[in-house]
């Protein structure tokens, strides 16, 4: 079984269209790092001065003293709920920072943002060469002769899903890992405060990330087996989270976003997912408690039993059809 593994291992990185879909990968992870530390690069002299005066000429202004004394007022009233002296000069003390042409560098904002895109777009870049993987066997034939040297074909599907889930677990991390160390390394540079709070909510992301891209990868090779093709298997994964999200969002059934695969995706990777359900009747009548909540044991639930369906049809179809 070992060799079994190693051979397909050997045969996904010498796929020259996985080569080049992990090459791209790395490249776009790279290009979005390099965007979200020049985005929020440190502001220059000039840019300081300039927004120091900029916070000058407000302080002046006329209205903004009115609404000032204003609520200096309204703060002595003793009224419940009504802003403190001290918060009223921070309310309407014009304030440098505000000024400024960037926002500096936040790895909350960037695990709330970039982050979860870029794991997107890894995830599925790697759906595309797991099925490119499976469905490359199928059109030149090869999968004929493989069988016949390892008859057993519980064990050729297994080592070939071994093979596919290690390497998408492998280049996530990888691709993944190199985004965020290179994040933290230029936050460290610039003296960005970050608590040891939000380096472990990105681990926890990181790790989440790459366990949804060995599924993700698992799950394109497991239906490619069953449609034996990868512009079928690319076809269905697209209707389904495309017309999926459609479908779900004008069905007049309360709370059926819950179950979209979009959230899901969402609700695994991001650290705290909440959304309002436009499916839910309280909308129309303004009596909705709030946000709606998804936890990450309830999305990897949802997930899971989507692999499970596909894995389980396609060890059945591949053991059972001709090839």
């Amino acid at each position: 079984m070992k060799r079994l593994i190693l051979v397909e291992l050997t045969r996904y990185r010498t796929r020259r269209a996985i080569v080049l879909l992990v090459l791209l990968a790395a490249l776009l992870a790279a290009f979005v790092a390099f965007q979200s530390a020049w985005d929020t690069r440190p502001p220059t002299e000039a840019e300081i001065a300039t927004a120091q005066a900029n916070a000058d000429i407000e302080a002046t202004r006329a209205g903004l003293q009115e609404d000032l004394a204003q609520c200096l007022k309204d703060a002595t009233s003793g009224v419940a709920g009504v802003p403190g002296a001290e918060q009223c000069r921070e309310m309407y003390a014009p304030n440098t920072a505000s000024y400024l042409p960037r926002d500096p560098l936040s790895l909350t904002g960037t695990l709330k943002g970039n982050g979860i895109g870029i794991a997107i777009l890894v995830v599925g870049l790697l759906i595309i060469a797991g099925s490119t993987f499976a469905g490359a066997d199928w059109s030149s034939g090869s999968m004929r002769n493989q069988v016949l040297f390892e008859p057993r074909r519980s064990r050729v599907w297994a080592a070939k899903a071994t093979a596919v889930t290690l390497s998408s677990g492998l280049v996530a991390l990888v691709v993944l890992g190199g985004f965020w160390l290179s994040l933290t390394l230029v936050a460290a540079d610039r003296d960005v405060p970050h608590g040891s709070g939000v380096l472990e909510d990105v681990g926890w992301h990181l790790l989440r990330a790459v366990v949804l891209a060995m599924a993700a990868g698992l799950g394109a090779f497991a239906l490619t087996t069953v449609f034996r093709g990868s512009f079928a298997t690319l076809s269905v994964l697209f209707t389904y989270s495309v017309g999926g999200e459609i479908v779900f969002s004008l069905l007049p059934i309360d709370g059926i976003a819950r179950w979209s695969l979009g959230n899901n995706v969402f609700g695994w990777l991001e650290t705290n997912l909440r959304f309002y359900d436009p499916t839910t009747r309280c909308i129309e009548n303004g009596t909705c408690k709030g946000a709606q909540h998804i936890s990450h044991l309830d999305a990897g639930l949802y997930l899971l039993a989507l692999l499970l369906i596909a894995l389980s049809v396609s060890w059945w179809s591949f053991r059972r059809r001709d090839i």
